[in-house]
């Protein structure tokens, strides 16, 4: 590894990164704890905004790091991108926004795939930090979507592996972000972060194909998005579900 090829901006920046992840794991169990204190009925809330806080934070100032380097937003994914690889990874996201979009429209409307759903979220990984239950949770939950999608990808597909591809191949430098990326969300558990998996190589693959971070953040925020209309979905029929499938066992 030439790490001379490293600004000062760029391991600070980095640092950031990772002090940022490592203070998630150490505040994590506390975070938990409050929300399931009735004293406490906005600690969820709170967690939201602490989260959207940090990350539009964390990449204002990566981004100005990284100028301040020598190099340019476009150099740091933020460009438009042009040709057949660009239309190939807006393809990509628009096959699996759909994919999305009809299962939500299934889970809306299916107690079958609601069900499904259910055992699927109980199965794949600890959501308890991030499931949203209120009215207002479910709606703040959009926000972080959205702030989550724009600023983890400027942040792991364009900084780190801006970062880290200055001193090891570009392959290697897109695992290692996934690997730092999957990290960042330690809080899901070991299932959930290996349930990650899939979708962290399709970002990574999106962002590499297209030689643009736009249609992974565009990807990214419908991931998120439909995530937390499905967490509102599933709760908001729990009750009919669960008459519903007395009634057809008792029938």
């Amino acid at each position: 590894m030439d790490f001379s090829s490293l600004a000062i901006e760029h391991t600070i920046g980095i640092g950031l990164i990772l002090a940022l992840l490592a203070w998630n794991a150490l505040t994590e169990e506390a975070g938990k704890t409050a929300i399931r204190d009735p004293a406490q009925p906005d600690a969820r809330l709170r967690i939201y905004n602490k989260a959207m806080i940090s990350l539009w934070l964390l990449a204002i100032a990566c981004m100005v790091l990284w100028l301040r380097s020598g190099t340019t937003l476009p150099e740091l994914g933020l460009r438009a991108g042009g040709g057949w690889r660009t239309l190939l990874s807006w393809a990509i996201v628009g096959a699996i926004s759909a994919y999305m979009v009809a299962s939500l429209l299934q889970a809306r409307f299916s107690r079958t795939a609601r069900t499904k759903l259910r055992e699927q979220l109980s199965q794949s990984g600890d959501y308890g930090l991030i499931h949203p239950e209120t009215p207002r949770e479910h709606r703040r939950f959009i926000w972080l979507a959205v702030t989550a999608g724009i600023t983890e990808e400027i942040l792991f597909r364009g900084f780190v592996i801006g970062v880290l591809s200055l001193i090891v191949p570009f392959w290697l430098a897109a695992l290692l972000a996934a690997g730092i990326f999957i990290l960042g969300h330690a809080y899901q558990g070991l299932r959930g972060m290996v349930g990650l998996l899939p979708i962290t190589g399709i970002l990574t693959l999106v962002y590499v194909v297209g030689d643009s971070i736009w249609p992974a953040i565009a990807l990214h925020i419908v991931v998120d998005v439909v995530a937390g209309l499905l967490f509102r979905i599933s709760d908001q029929f729990a009750d009919a579900d669960a008459e519903a499938g007395i009634a057809a066992a008792s029938a």
